[in-house]
């Protein structure tokens, strides 16, 4: 007997319904090939690795909805009238996918929503407008009465229209009364303006905007950078939410302001000396401070004044964990991956070298010091447990090749089975299970085993569209990892541990 849909049916939500069977059907699992036998006629039995795709899948859940076709399914779907959705929701996917004539629709059929378009509904306490993409939209919304300037509510700094959009459509919203505050003009490189406000009121130059930035932190060009200086801003004035100074902001995408400001004598570090590919400023750390090439994007390393605090820029501008050598790395700057590995000790060389993927280093390394791992500091340890979060695979298996502990605890106090299992890279989880970690250890932030944060990784995780959880799952469970009482997870997760279950009860 075939299943009814869903009041409103999802064909995306399908579609993963049909990849999530897929990944199932391909480790063999008895049911999932039973409702290919179902649900395929003709493949059944046969169905292998090989032979199973996408639209055999797809054709069984049309199936199962009584369906005679993917495409029958998918058109039935696309007919059913919108009003089979809720308002709101169609409101908010209207937004989301820029689709400005139904937007103006539902607000038209739905007037009450109107009053809630200044409200912060959006990311970080925004409002709508401020997450407007087109001209188009932005036009909706103010027919409907949002208010050009509003700002989000964010605690630490409030961001409006003109702090994040393009170019194009800040001119365009200008021209519909948008209000160019100091820190607007510094983003958009409007100089005129901008040299007109702070005439006006001099104490604009250090005024907090948006995260508690400065105008200087959104500074698009030297000339903006120096008039600024020039009136007496504070050049390493640090925002609200990521105690960041400007130059930390500009290093991935303003270098040439960031090196305007080192002329200028800003606070540097070594990650940016290393990003700006400054062979001398690289020196000069390593000379004033030779532990500094110790230094990796951490809260260890940065720590918060603030507990309520976002953490450093760099996790977002360099990545999270990252080095002055990978730094080095990233902007192409070989010359200072050579300087800082010559100026390295040898458990650092090692650490880069697993960073880095090099085996044949690694392999060096251990050949002439075989206890290299067991003169790590605790701090140097977790980074195993780091590489599994920022879901390194090749980072892992070699400082697991190296003697970095398989229980070493990183965010939240996981391990790295914990990441490999959110992450559902079925591959790392291997690598790891191959050196006995401890299945039932709970974080200290979500109290999940492994096997639990895979389940939710299935569903909520980062790589929730791409990871092989069904095949993560399966590896936890058959190197003897215990099922939760409560279950949920993706339908391929779902199908695993009924597998597992009727296996064991058998």
């Amino acid at each position: 007997m075939s299943k009814s849909l869903p009041a409103r049916p999802n064909l995306e939500q399908l579609k993963k319904q049909a990849k999530e069977l897929l990944s199932a059907a391909k480790l063999g699992e008895p049911s999932a090939l039973k409702r290919f036998t179902e649900g395929r006629p003709g493949l059944g039995n046969g169905l292998t690795l090989r032979t199973a795709k996408l639209g055999d899948a797809q054709q069984v859940i049309a199936r199962k909805y009584g369906f005679a076709s993917w495409t029958k399914l998918k058109e039935h779907i696309e007919s059913l009238p919108i009003e089979t959705e809720n308002p709101l929701q169609q409101l908010v996917g209207a937004f989301h996918n820029n689709d400005a004539p139904r937007f103006r629709e539902l607000l038209q059929g739905h007037p009450e929503f109107k009053a809630k378009l200044n409200e912060p509904i959006g990311p970080f306490d925004s409002p709508a407008i401020t997450n407007v993409s087109s001209r188009e939209m932005l036009d909706v919304l103010l027919e409907a009465g949002a208010d050009i300037n509003a700002k989000s509510r964010w605690w630490a700094g409030g961001f409006g229209l003109l702090h994040n959009a393009s170019p194009e459509l800040a001119a365009y919203a200008i021209q519909r009364g948008a209000n160019v505050d100091a820190h607007a003009a510094a983003r958009l490189g409007l100089f005129e303006r901008l040299r007109e406000l702070v005439a006006a009121d001099p104490t604009l130059v250090n005024a907090p905007g948006g995260d508690g930035q400065t105008p200087l932190h959104f500074a698009s060009t030297v000339q903006i950078a120096e008039f600024l200086l020039d009136h007496g801003a504070n050049i390493d004035a640090r925002d609200v939410d990521h105690e960041s100074t400007p130059a930390q902001y500009m290093i991935r995408d303003r270098q040439e302001i960031v090196r305007f400001l080192v002329q200028r004598g800003c606070r540097t570090d070594i990650l940016m000396a290393a990003a700006l590919g400054d062979a001398a400023l690289v020196r000069q750390h390593l000379g004033s401070d030779p532990e500094c090439v110790r230094l990796r994007v951490t809260d260890e390393f940065f720590p918060k004044a603030n507990p309520k605090s976002g953490g450093t820029i760099y996790q977002w501008t360099l990545g999270w964990h990252v080095s002055p050598h990978e730094v080095a790395r990233q902007f192409g700057h070989s010359e200072i991956v050579h300087l800082l590995r010559e100026r390295s000790p040898a458990d650092v060389q090692l650490l880069t070298a697993c960073w880095a993927g090099d085996g044949t280093e690694v392999q060096s390394l251990i050949a002439g010091s075989p206890g290299l791992a067991s003169t790590l500091s605790e701090g140097n340890r977790r980074q195993i447990a780091d590489a599994a979060r920022n879901n390194h695979t090749t980072a892992v298996r070699l400082m697991l090749l190296a003697g970095l502990p398989v229980n070493a605890l990183g965010q939240h106090r996981a391990t790295p089975l914990h990441w490999a299992a959110f992450h559902g890279n079925v591959e790392m989880a291997r690598e790891i299970l191959r050196y006995q970690p401890p299945l039932e250890l709970t974080d200290s932030d979500f109290h999940g085993t492994p096997l639990g944060w895979a389940i939710h990784g299935s569903e909520h995780g980062w790589h929730r569209r791409t990871g092989d959880y069904a095949g993560t799952v399966e590896a936890l469970l058959q190197a003897g990892a215990k099922t939760p009482e409560k279950r949920g997870g993706s339908e391929a997760v779902q199908l695993v541990l009924q597998r597992h279950d009727n296996f064991r009860d058998s």
